[in-house]
């Protein structure tokens, strides 16, 4: 079973950008938080570096020998929570404010009963080095306890050193602590700003992702979809662009379409000329062949005095007659079609009476109706009058009443009549006889075709009489058409009844 649910789509250059912005984002923070504990610790080792020589400044304003000397030292010690001590040029230890024991006997008395100084017990570290590059600080380590101090010595007026002790794992915690929460807010930050960037990249890309499902359309010639309206910027534009040639490039398949159909057509109608060009000439040589070696072949007997016979000569010169007007009249009805199917010739309608035609028609063919024992029955009326070339509509009627003539049987009767519409009137020529086959219909208004071949040259029936029927209600712009009816074929054609006609359909 086919499932209706819409396919879940991962658009690839929203999936690359994002990708691309969150590793690069991801690189910085985890950049930052790598260099970030040694830089912190610098930053903490300076402003260590500044509370000391701040603290010695403190110590330098005490004044020696004064009776709250000692109080002033360790008031020193205690409001900046630090450590120091006072050396002696000798390296004996003067003061020291590790305990809170009070000088009362000598002027320069120690606090602790420490004759040395902490200072020389302990020994250089290489650690931090870049750290404490500052005038008289460094990193000192006590290897017993495993502990590292920074140290600040500063010299006194009085001669004594100061040395202020201050403990790097104190700074190591406040960087390690600071490190911890840097790192949280780094990965709460990396977190937000991703789904502030998914969405960023998501509406930045989807008229991207939108506008590629168009192109693809596009190439699969399929012009119904169009880009949604982004904005004025470039985006925006390449939609409208988009839009505008998916527009060109529909319009200009569809003009690409009707042009091929065109050709298409053109080239079969070119074929259908070829091959009507070749049956013609094959045709028309076929038709004169046989009157020319009619003519030949008695004209040669004449020449050779094939008889004395007056009579005979006579004959022989009466079948060269008759066969001369045969090809005179091929030839006359050749020309006559070619005149009308090249349309050299303009077309001058005039208004006449088809009635009165008719019957004059009828009546210079009654010798031959009553040789052949036709009756005919004419129901158009007279007058009545129509609108076209007089004498083209009377070369109609006679081919078709002539070919009445010509398969007219069983009870041999033609019928005239005529159908009157608004603005048409159609004539109808009816004949009792065979019905013509099906499959020869679409071919009798071709030119030297012949449905019934048992008619032939005898009667001068050359095939032509309907091409030129066909051809004149072409010019006309009006139809003409043939179907078997009961007992009998019946031929119609239409004539207009006044001009307005003829302006409307050229």
């Amino acid at each position: 079973m086919k499932s209706n649910l819409p396919k879940f789509r991962i658009s690839k250059i929203r999936t690359k950008l994002f990708a691309t912005i969150f590793a690069v984002l991801t690189a910085l923070f985890v950049m930052i938080t790598v260099f970030s504990t040694p830089m912190l610790f610098r930053v903490f080792a300076y402003r260590t570096y500044n509370d000391m020589t701040e603290v010695a400044d403190s110590i330098s304003a005490c004044i020696p020998g004064s009776a709250t000397y000692y109080f002033d030292l360790n008031t020193v010690a205690v409001k900046n929570n630090i450590d120091f001590e006072l050396v002696n040029p000798d390296g004996s230890l003067a003061y020291t404010s590790a305990s809170n024991g009070t000088a009362s006997g000598s002027e320069h008395f120690a606090s602790s009963a420490a004759s040395t100084a902490e200072y020389s017990s302990l020994q250089p570290s290489d650690s931090y080095k870049n750290a404490v590059d500052y005038e008289n600080f460094e990193i000192r380590k006590n290897q017993t306890a495993n502990i590292e101090f920074f140290i600040y010595s500063y010299p006194l007026d009085s001669g004594e050193t100061v040395h202020i002790y201050s403990e790097v794992a104190d700074v190591e915690n406040i960087v390690d602590v600071a490190g911890s929460v840097y790192s949280f807010i780094s990965i709460t930050m990396i977190i937000i700003m991703a789904a502030v960037f998914y969405i960023l990249v998501a509406k930045f890309t989807k008229p991207l992702v939108e506008m590629n499902d168009v192109t693809k359309d596009m190439a699969a010639l399929n012009f119904d979809r169009k880009c949604a309206d982004y904005g004025k910027d470039e985006i925006g534009e390449l939609g409208k662009s988009i839009n505008t040639l998916s527009t060109t490039l529909d319009a200009t398949l569809m003009d690409l379409k009707d042009k091929n159909g065109q050709l298409e057509k053109d080239i079969e109608r070119r074929h259908a000329l070829d091959n009507a060009r070749k049956s013609f000439i094959s045709n028309v040589s076929h038709e004169l062949k046989t009157p020319i070696a009619i003519i030949s072949g008695y004209a040669e007997g004449v020449c050779e005095g094939i008889s004395s016979d007056p009579e005979v000569i006579k004959e022989y010169c009466q079948i060269i007659n008759d066969e001369s007007k045969k090809m005179n009249e091929l030839v006359v009805e050749l020309l006559e079609l070619s005149k009308l199917e090249s349309k050299t010739q303009p077309f001058m309608p005039e208004i006449f009476d088809i009635g009165s035609k008719i019957a004059s028609l009828l009546n210079h063919l009654s010798l031959q109706f009553e040789q052949n024992g036709i009756r005919v029955i004419n129901k158009v009326p007279a007058p009545l009058a129509c609108f076209g070339e007089e004498d083209k509509i009377e070369i109609v009627l006679k081919n078709y009443i002539t070919n009445a003539v010509s398969h007219c049987s069983g009870e041999k009767v033609i019928e005239i009549g005529c159908t009157e519409s608004e603005h048409l009137i159609e004539i109808s020529v009816f004949n009792t006889g065979e019905h013509i086959a099906d499959s020869d219909m679409p071919e009798l208004w071709d030119s030297f075709y012949r449905a019934d071949k048992a008619h032939g040259r005898s009667e001068n029936r050359f095939g032509l009489g309907l091409s030129i029927v066909k051809s004149i209600m072409d010019n006309h712009s009006c139809r003409c058409g043939v179907k078997n009816v009961a007992k009998g074929v019946v031929f119609t054609f239409e004539v207009s009844k006044d001009s307005a006609y003829y302006d409307k359909k050229r």
